[in-house]
This record gives structure tokens, C-alpha cells and sequence, in this order.
């Protein structure tokens, strides 16, 4: 064959190359204004022919049309059921628009093409970007978790029976995750309704019921009692002290931990087992709901003060109280005026707690006496009482009544000695100081009040 047969040939071949290489193209990269073949949306595969606006409605529709049931964490009762439109979810329909568009849509004809083939070997997938607010979970979880959720609550040791008492796990509740397990879900279960339980946070509390069985009650670390009246006018008082006792009554004081007297006994209230009985409140003596609680407060304090335990929040009365010595009383109110202890052994400290016919008795039981405790108190300073003068219409011309009398504030110093059984030492000084008690009288109207009452006294 000659050269230019030859060349004729060549030149053949290379125009039907180039024609198959156009209809190559041609034939595989993506039309104008269509999806390209192959691509998968949300695990489903794209055909021939689709739009990307219209792929993108019904992908959007088909997600927020799903239907999510919340149960709760054991399965049994739905608390929320709906759509995802119904909960407020939102999906980013424009973006996902742009990326179905741009699939074997962006570079050179070469690129289009590679593209549109990775496409077809299903090697391009893509995910809606949706968000779902957590306001319509919250709504509805929110009566659910004030209702169930609830601190994990200590074994203790039940005297009277011998026995422990056992623990009870805390439960919290989240609503955030709550949101995020329902998210989650949508991902991974691809069809039908989405069941889902709602997560709950097991806290398992420091004493557990086998601890607690366990403790060494053979020591006493230290005791202390003081005495009130039961009957008559008392009898309020009484009952308040008993009840007071009860919840600290068998409590296992763990190495480290801070115990709330507050959060331990709880509100001082009617529907909580108080009555009213009286009670010092500014200065003064009056009636209230609860009167009484202080001396229990009082006598686990001194019981405390005197085993080495580490007192970390204690207020005195507003006056030295009659029932203990001074420096060793506790006020408290619920829930702000707080008694707070910490239990600095390595071993676990029990309460025993008593109120009963006139004796409020605490000891402090463990497996050892770790330490020696001296107490030491004196006055620094003393402060004049005021006399506080009240009108009543109600009295007789010459009559006078006392309501309070007056006493002198003071300022005591104590020092606490901690002689530990390891041979340590430790020495805390702290001030109390108690306040003046105004002297209160009341006159009829118009009395002269330097002429009716005695002088104050001086110094």
C-alpha cells in the first residue's frame, strides 16, 4: 500500500476517533437543568430525568412528613408524638438545590465527565442539612421532668429495725437529649415512624445499700445531748425536734463528702411533718412552723464540733441559746441559714439521732476514735442592749408589761484543739458574735417612759 493510502487511512482513523470521543461526551455527561444519574439522596438513587428543585421538594416533604413517637424510658407511654413539621423541624432546601445542580455541572467538559461517571458507580452520595429546635421537645418534657427527675438518695441505717434502709438511684432528665436521640434516630432508622426512648441520666449515690451494710458502727467519736420541754405548751416543739432528728437520724456520712442540714430534714412546713411551736426570728420570740429545729441543728453541731468532723457552714443565734453551751448552737432556716458538714476521716461516719421525752441526743458512730478534741471559749467583747418602747391602746393607765427582756451582745473566741490519732494537730479560732437582745415594753398611750420603766443598766 502506498503512502498516501496510508495516509488517507490514518486520517480516517483519527476523525472516527474524534467523532466517537463527541458522541462519547454526548451521551455522558449530565443535561442541562437535570440531576445526574446515579446520585444518592438520603439512600435513595437518583434516575434519568430528574429536576433538581422537584428532587429537592419531595426529598424535603418525605423528611418533614416522618412521624416521631418519644416514649418514655421504659417503653410504655408515648409522651410526644407527630411529624417533624409538627416539632418545628426546618430543612436548607436551597442548598440542597446548589448541590444537585452542580453535580457533573462544574469545570471542564473532561471534569463533567468524570463526574457524571462517578455519579453513575453511585459514588457521589449527599445529606440534608436540617435542624430540629429543641422549644417544642422542651414543652413537652419539662412538666415530665420536674414530675420524675429527682436526687440520688443515700442508704441509711435504721436503728430502731437494725437494718439499712436502701438506696434509691437519682434519675436526671434532659431535654436536649432528648432532641439529639430523636435526631439521631431520624438518621438511622431510614423508614416509618422513629421510636424513640427518652434518655435518662442513672446517678448512683455515694452511700449505696451493700456500703452501708458493710460500715463499722463499733466506736463512738463523740455524743452530746441537751434537754427540752414535751408537754403542755412544748408539745409543738417536741414533735418538731423529734422530726428534725429523724432526717438525720441513720445518715452515713461518707470520707469527704458535705452534708446539707437543710437538705437532709427539708422544709420546715405542715405538709413536711412541722407544727408550730416558738422560735427566735430577728432578736425576738415568736410563734412559727418549725420552732425547735434549731436545737437539733445545735446538737449534731456540738456532736460534730467535738469528733474532729470539719464544720463547713454554721451561723449562731442571734442569742446565746439555753439548752447549749455558748459557741457550740447552730441557727437555721430553710433554706437560706444553712449547717453543713464534712466528714474528713477515711473511714464512714453514722449519725444516731434522738428526740424523745425531753432528751435530743446525737452520737457520731465509726470504726475508730481518729481524734481528741479540746474547746476552749472566752468573751472578747460585750455590747449594751437598747430598749425598745411600744404603745398599746389597749392598756391601763399605770400599767406596764415586759415583753423581752434585754440582754447584752457578745463576742466570744473559740479555739478547737484536733488531736489526731496519727499524732497531727490542728487548732481552728473562730469568732461568734451575738448580738444585743433589745428589752421590749409596752406602755399605754401618753405614759412617760423614763418615769415608768427603771433605768437602763450601765457599762
Amino acid at each position: 500500500m502506498g503512502w498516501a493510502a496510508r495516509g488517507l487511512s490514518v486520517v480516517g482513523l483519527l476523525g472516527g476517533a474524534y467523532a466517537g470521543a463527541r458522541h462519547h461526551v454526548r451521551t455522558h455527561t449530565v443535561p442541562d437543568g437535570q440531576v445526574a444519574v446515579g446520585v444518592v439522596v438520603e439512600g435513595e438513587t437518583v434516575g434519568p430525568g430528574q429536576r433538581p428543585d422537584v428532587l429537592a421538594d419531595a426529598v424535603v416533604e418525605r423528611r418533614l412528613s416522618r412521624r416521631v413517637r418519644l416514649l418514655d424510658p421504659d417503653g410504655k407511654t408515648t409522651l410526644l408524638e407527630g411529624t417533624l413539621r409538627d416539632l418545628g423541624a426546618t430543612v436548607d432546601r436551597e442548598l440542597l438545590v446548589t448541590e444537585l445542580s452542580a453535580v457533573g455541572h462544574r469545570g471542564d467538559v473532561w471534569q463533567r465527565l468524570e463526574e457524571a461517571e462517578r455519579a453513575q458507580r453511585g459514588e457521589i452520595g449527599m445529606k440534608l442539612r436540617w435542624q430540629l429546635p429543641a422549644a417544642a421537645v422542651i414543652d413537652v418534657l419539662l412538666p415530665y421532668k420536674e414530675a420524675h427527675e429527682h436526687d440520688p438518695v443515700d442508704a441509711r441505717w435504721d436503728f430502731a429495725a437494725d437494718r439499712v434502709v436502701p438506696h434509691e438511684d437519682g434519675i436526671r432528665i434532659d431535654p436536649y437529649d432528648a432532641v439529639a436521640a430523636i435526631r439521631a434516630s431520624v438518621e438511622t432508622q431510614p423508614e416509618g415512624t422513629v421510636v424513640v426512648r427518652l434518655p435518662v441520666d442513672i446517678r448512683v449515690p455515694a452511700a449505696t445499700t451493700d456500703i452501708v451494710a458493710a460500715v463499722d458502727r463499733s466506736v463512738v467519736l463523740a455524743e452530746y445531748e441537751t434537754v427540752y420541754g414535751y408537754v403542755g405548751s412544748q408539745v409543738g416543739r417536741a414533735k418538731n425536734i423529734a422530726r428534725a432528728a429523724a432526717g438525720v437520724n441513720g445518715l452515713v456520712m461518707m470520707p469527704g463528702a458535705v452534708y446539707s442540714f437543710n437538705h437532709l430534714v427539708g422544709p420546715r412546713s405542715v405538709e413536711n411533718g412541722f407544727d408550730k411551736a416558738g422560735e427566735i426570728y430577728k432578736g425576738e420570740l415568736r410563734m412559727g412552723i418549725g420552732g425547735g429545729t434549731c436545737q437539733v441543728a445545735s446538737t449534731l453541731h456540738a456532736a460534730a464540733y467535738f469528733s474532729g468532723l470539719d464544720v463547713v457552714q454554721r451561723a449562731p443565734h442571734s442569742r446565746p441559746s439555753g439548752y447549749i453551751g455558748i459557741g457550740l448552737d447552730a441557727t437555721v432556716a430553710y433554706p437560706t441559714v444553712d449547717l453543713k458538714l464534712r466528714n474528713p476521716y477515711p473511714f464512714p461516719v453514722v449519725v444516731h439521732a434522738q428526740g424523745d421525752k425531753g432528751r435530743m441526743k446525737v452520737q457520731l458512730l465509726g470504726q475508730q476514735k481518729a481524734a481528741e478534741v479540746d474547746h476552749h471559749a472566752s468573751t472578747v467583747a460585750v455590747k449594751m442592749y437598747k430598749r425598745k418602747i411600744r404603745r398599746s391602746p389597749w392598756m391601763e393607765e399605770g400599767k406596764v408589761f415586759r415583753k423581752q427582756k434585754g440582754r447584752k451582745g457578745l463576742t466570744i473566741e473559740k479555739v478547737r484543739t484536733i488531736k489526731f490519732a496519727d499524732g497531727g494537730v490542728k487548732e481552728e479560732r473562730t469568732r461568734d458574735v451575738y448580738p444585743p437582745t433589745n428589752e421590749i415594753y409596752y406602755l399605754p398611750p401618753g405614759a412617760d417612759e423614763d418615769e415608768a420603766l427603771p433605768p437602763l443598766p450601765s457599762g
